[in-house]
């Protein structure tokens, strides 16, 4: 039997938190280690959607924090396996701030 073919959309996840004083440092702005942790969760939930097998993240290729995220702030991740390979994928993510 043929393994299933899985689109993009059948791969989505989503994950939201709120910034609280335990995720930020001493400015008050959330740790970048914590945000790379947040966005390592949502791609093993996006990972394993596709393959339904146990995940792990082998490398990161590029991260870019374009503004400090605050204390209180709402954080988005978005996640989709954009390639899929014989024993590897690249998974796709967005971050989102609401203030």
């Amino acid at each position: 039997m043929a393994p299933k073919t899985r689109l993009a959309k059948d791969t989505f996840a989503t994950t939201t938190h709120i910034v609280l004083p335990n995720d930020t440092n001493v400015l008050g702005n959330l740790m970048g280690g914590q945000l790379l942790n947040w966005m390592d969760i949502a791609s093993a939930i996006s990972s394993n959607r596709h393959c339904r097998r146990v995940v792990v993240t082998a490398a990161v290729n590029n991260v870019s924090f374009d503004r400090p995220i605050r204390l209180g702030d709402t954080v988005t991740i978005e996640a989709k396996v954009s390639r899929a390979f014989s024993s590897s994928m690249e998974v796709f993510m967005e971050v989102f701030v609401e203030d």
